[in-house]
């Protein structure tokens, strides 16, 4: 009974130069043949070929191998529809001239409208929140604005409202304390000191007694609010804590359920990760996996913690283990290119790549499949080599590195015609 994953003899036979099919099916026979068989069962040309009776193994094989050489364009990424406004009569397609006009209005309905939807960016988010005006003038945030905010769903209100934890705003603070839970002391303090600068003490008492904050978080306030030096007291606490090494220990000191917890913690109070140092810190010890995969499912991961993420391994059966793959493939953190290089193991490598996996499909990442880099590493391990070409179908099931380390493992072990990849 073959152990090659039909996926896989079909990718190789793909990649194949059509004058040595013949003699890998020859070569390969029964181990190689249910393989290739089971493949009938998916629409296409290889049931087509069972079902007339033709030889499956060679049509299908000639078939793809034909197809690859006459393709000449690479292929197109499927369009994508913007997400709709909460109103379902607002246009999602608005230029970036025409919402400029739009804000250059300052008409409070029209920014509460906007705000609603997903064309604005945190930036001018966090303009709204704090009352200002294109024009630069500063005032209490309008009704209509605020009203959207104290009706709107939870989610997504503590999503808004992440981008106005300093605003300063008074009425933007009364509704964070009484519909979310402020889940760390920066966020904590950091809503208090806006509103302590833009409206003073009074207002900060009125905002904390409708507070559901923990114990000695109240006292600590309570006490500055009584001292001379009491805004800059807790300034510099909010300081400490922003240092972004002491957020990369927060960060990596929880345990395996807490890290993306304190991530999300972070980014729910408005605060934000300390990539650099992040990216120095896996450097020197790798982060924690837990932590490693909730930073990867953030929309501005860099590239370096992504690629290190798939050289790690990726999981061989739960495809819900990596979540965080398809968004970058689909936005243009990652490409095709970077799974085909640097995703270990191989197997699961070529199921990605090959859109069998179950989750991701290469038809709508923003860099599509690297057909052309996989026929040069083809052409350079394997070429018209059949050993080498059954040594790594032979390979693939357990082999625990990448694709092109497989390949060159293949070569060198029949001939070492390219060299092996370290």
């Amino acid at each position: 009974m073959s152990t090659i994953d039909p996926s896989v003899v079909k990718a190789v036979f793909t990649l194949a130069d059509a004058a040595i099919v013949p003699e890998l099916v020859d070569r390969l026979g029964d181990e190689l043949g249910p393989a290739l068989r089971s493949l009938a069962s998916v629409p296409g040309p290889l049931a087509d070929a069972v079902r007339a009776g033709g030889d499956p193994v060679l049509l299908e094989a000639v078939e793809a191998v034909r197809a690859r050489r006459e393709r000449l364009d690479p292929p197109v990424a499927r369009p994508f529809a913007l997400p709709a406004f909460a109103d379902p009569d607002a246009r999602t397609d608005l230029t970036a001239e025409e919402l400029d006009a739009l804000l250059d209005l300052d008409d409070p309905l029209v920014d509460a409208r906007l705000f609603a939807g997903s064309v604005l960016d945190r930036t001018e988010r966090t303009r709204l929140l704090a009352g200002v005006r294109r024009d630069g003038t500063v005032g209490p945030v309008p009704t209509a604005l605020t009203d959207l905010l104290w009706a709107a769903e939870l989610g997504r209100c503590a999503r808004w409202l992440a981008a106005g934890m300093a605003s300063g705003d008074a009425e933007v603070a009364r509704i964070v304390v009484n519909r979310l839970p402020l889940r760390t002391e920066a966020g904590r303090l950091r809503l208090i000191l806006g509103v302590w600068a833009r409206h003073g003490r009074d207002e900060v008492r009125r905002v904390l007694a409708e507070a559901d904050f923990p114990a000695e978080a109240r006292a600590e306030i309570e006490e500055a609010l009584g001292r001379r030096d009491g805004r800059a007291v807790l300034g510099a606490r909010l300081a400490d804590f922003e240092v972004p090494e002491h957020i990369v220990e927060f960060l990596c000191s929880g345990g395996d359920s807490e890290q993306p917890d304190r991530v999300d913690g972070i980014l729910d109070d408005g605060g934000t990760i300390p990539w650099p140092e992040l990216i120095r810190a896996h450097r020197t010890t790798p982060l924690p996996a837990a932590l490693h995969a909730r930073l990867a499912e953030l929309p501005d991961c860099p590239n370096e913690l992504l690629i290190a993420l798939l050289a790690e391994g990726l999981p061989r059966s739960n495809r819900d283990d990596r979540p965080w793959l398809h968004t970058a493939l689909v936005a243009g953190r990652l490409t095709g290119a970077d799974v085909m290089e640097h995703a270990r193991p191989a197997a699961v490598a070529l199921s990605i790549l090959a859109g069998t996996d179950g989750r991701t499909s290469p038809a709508r990442w923003a860099s599509g499949a690297p057909r052309a880099r996989a026929y040069l590493l083809a052409d350079r391990y394997l070429g018209t080599n059949v050993e080498a070409w059954i040594v790594a179908l032979r390979l693939f099931p357990d082999f625990t590195g990448t694709i092109p380390e497989l390949l060159a493992t293949a070569d060198a072990v029949t001939g070492n015609r390219a060299g092996a990849v370290g």
